[in-house]
């Protein structure tokens, strides 16, 4: 009934109260709840001329920008057009933003008039917000009726984690004598990649005289490094592992790792617990990974090291782990790394408050952080 009667709570409370006001009265014969049914059927008819007729009102909207990184500011942006002939009269629309409402009062719009209005988003915590749809709302001034369209689709607003710059990791493996070369690779090892012209800053004794001689200009040899890290990072996903904030600080450091090392351009791998979200398996560009980021929370099935023997299976040739957890025990996170010391280093990290107890992890670094800044000085000053 509901569906095709647009009556509000307050519109069906007043048709019960017509109702029986008659009724009563009729039995009665008091004539004021004769005059009290007839007030609230008056007041049902009038609100029917402000529900009634359509109204061409074109709403985009658009997201300014639609991934931020927790604290920026984000806004939306809605275009109102009346895209009928005649004058629009002004109306309420209600855009949604998760489970919140943003009421707009729009004025009166002539044909073709075009309006905008923008307010604030959510992006104080990390996460995914579904913004929209808009809905076209029209309502007589005592609230009786209620009628709603939608007019746009829905948006994702990303509200990633905070992230730092982090020094890259120094250290990796050479697979073969001399190592897998590509022109992307940082100059000044001993693998000899190719000739090239010189450019200023080139070391003198890099320059080959024979090919200088042959080609009319001055050539110089092109050395990489052949030890690339490859790294994984391992966010524990077990709940129990965590106390207050340290989830997010958590999530923190594993999104500054990830970023520094694709802007740095070395192999890096993202596993939360058991699933992988980015590496060989997955391949993922950074945006990708951050979204991934922004979502993830803990609940935790399998224990550290089933989720390190996972890594290790499937991240085939990593050079570094880095294991990033909480409250855990240091024996327990020995036992869990143990898998992949001989073939790996390993640069663990808990989460912790401030007077949790220190300790040290034989055969790894062990980072022992309370919040993200203390992270990247222990980090900067290891690989620096």
């Amino acid at each position: 009934m509901r569906r095709f009667v647009p009556l509000t709570n307050s519109g069906w409370f007043c048709c019960m109260v017509a109702v029986v006001a008659y009724v009563a009265g009729w039995q009665l014969g008091w004539i004021e709840l004769m005059v009290l049914s007839a007030g609230c059927i008056v007041a049902l008819l009038s609100a029917v001329p402000f529900v009634i007729g359509r109204t061409r009102l074109d709403i985009d909207r658009t997201l300014d920008p639609d991934r931020v990184v927790v604290g920026e500011p984000a806004r939306a942006v809605l275009r109102l057009t009346n895209a009928g002939r005649s004058p629009s009269p002004p109306r309420l629309v209600e855009d949604k933003v998760g489970r919140l409402a943003v009421c707009i009062d729009v004025p009166a719009l002539v044909s073709g008039q075009t309006t905008e209005a923008l307010y604030r988003l959510p992006s104080e915590r990390r996460g995914r917000y579904q913004v929209g749809p808009a809905v076209l709302v029209k309502s007589d001034p005592l609230g009786l009726m209620r009628r709603e369209s939608v007019h746009t689709k829905t948006d994702t607003l990303w509200v990633h984690p905070l992230r730092t710059a982090l020094q890259p990791l120094p250290v990796g493996f050479a697979k073969d004598l001399e190592g897998p070369t590509s022109d992307a690779s940082p100059a000044g090892d001993v693998a000899f990649h190719a000739l090239r012209e010189y450019q200023a800053g080139d070391n003198f004794r890099h320059i080959h005289w024979l090919s200088t001689a042959r080609a009319g200009e001055v050539m110089v040899r092109q050395y990489v490094d052949n030890r690339k890290p490859e790294m994984a990072v391992l966010l524990d996903d077990r709940a129990s592992s965590y106390e207050g904030d340290a989830f997010e600080v958590a999530v923190q450091i594993a999104a500054s790792i990830v970023v520094s090392s694709k802007l740095q351009q070395q192999p890096v791998s993202l596993w939360f617990g058991a699933r992988s979200l980015s590496g060989r398996a997955r391949p993922t560009s950074m945006e990708e990974v951050l979204d991934a980021l922004s979502v993830v929370e803990p609940v935790g099935s399998r224990d550290l090291a089933s989720a390190v023997r996972s890594v290790l299976r499937v991240e085939r040739g990593v050079s570094a782990l880095v294991p990033i957890t909480g409250s855990i025990d240091t024996d327990d996170l020995h036992a869990a790394i143990q898998p992949s010391r001989r073939s790996a280093r390993v640069l663990a990290t808990r989460v912790w408050p401030e007077e949790a107890q220190r300790g040290a992890l034989p055969g790894a670094t062990l980072f022992d952080v309370a919040e993200l800044g203390q992270f990247r000085f222990a980090w900067n000053r290891l690989t620096g």
